[in-house]
């Protein structure tokens, strides 16, 4: 159970865990399944699910009074399977909207088929995600930022070597927690402390001619007394789209309050994404900057 705990913990940071319930342009308004998913590497595979809404109807699914709230949102009754040529796996449920695979998918260019039954609506939905290949970090460094006088900041340089072969699209993403331990790891990063996202940056290399991709870039709120994780995940393309549409839709509030957006999406019969691709970590205790 400490285990289970542990990885739930990051789970919810890497993948910001349940999808945001996404408010649809529906001509009549119907809840549908909403699904994300995050691998996380010699751990499991996580599935989100909740159901959409608009606007006109977050007065409630039961067409009673008050505002949906999140809760209402998530699917708490599904049967969630996972199939590939390794077999079916049902996953099980962590808590509500949360289902969790225990069995590792590590089979780059393996192809997985998620099967969705919402018992709450007799609904069925189902996607299928191919696994890309990993593509490491090759350097990152962390350093102080002389310039600034009186508030700390962190410099961060990052590169990694961008297979040729095929076109190729990346997000990555920094996180940062207050340190309170000497080991770090996937498994304990996130353990017994705050965390936040401090970077994120989806990237494509279709005007890039080099063999390498770097970025350098300033972390205004981090000190020397935190811990950073780096994240490089080679995703789909259809993934990228996915999350451009979202990056300029201006996150969860705007999507409440401007038009209603129709996302990319992979799922049959229902909205979200449904993505295995497998991330690259580093992690860094800041201290020794200090040193």
């Amino acid at each position: 159970m400490k285990i289970l705990c542990k990885i739930l913990c990051v789970a919810i940071i890497l993948w910001s865990c349940r999808p945001v319930p996404l408010d649809v342009k529906l001509d009549e308004y119907e809840p549908q399944v909403v699904v994300s998913s995050q691998v996380i590497p010699n751990y499991l595979m996580v599935v989100g699910l909740t159901r959409s809404f608009t606007i006109l109807s977050s007065a409630g699914f039961n067409g009673g009074g008050g505002n949906a709230t999140f809760e209402n949102l998530l699917i708490d009754s599904a049967l969630v399977t996972i199939s590939s040529l390794n077999g079916t796996d049902t996953l099980f449920k962590l808590s509500s909207g949360l289902f969790v695979s225990l069995k590792e998918l590590a089979m780059p260019g393996g192809v997985y088929n998620l099967k969705v039954v919402d018992y709450g609506t007799g609904k069925t939905i189902s996607a299928n995600s191919t696994m890309l290949q990993n593509v490491p970090l090759d350097t990152v460094i962390p350093s102080l930022n002389l310039e600034e006088e009186e508030d700390t900041s962190i410099n961060l340089m990052i590169s990694f070597i961008d297979p040729k072969e095929i076109e190729n699209f990346y997000v990555l993403s920094v996180y940062s927690r207050n340190s309170n331990t000497t080991v770090l790891d996937i498994n304990l990063f996130f353990e017994n402390g705050s965390n936040k996202l401090e970077y994120q940056e989806l990237i494509e290399d279709r005007n890039s001619d080099s063999d390498t991709i770097k970025r350098v870039f300033t972390l205004k709120n981090v000190k020397t007394s935190d811990s950073l994780m780096v994240s490089l995940s080679n995703i789909s393309e259809g993934y990228y789209s996915f999350l451009k549409s979202r990056e300029r839709s201006g996150g969860f509030l705007s999507e409440l309050t401007n038009e209603p957006i129709n996302y990319p999406t992979n799922i049959n019969s229902g909205y979200g994404y449904f993505n295995t691709h497998n991330p690259s970590f580093r992690f860094f205790d800041l201290k020794f900057l200090l040193d």
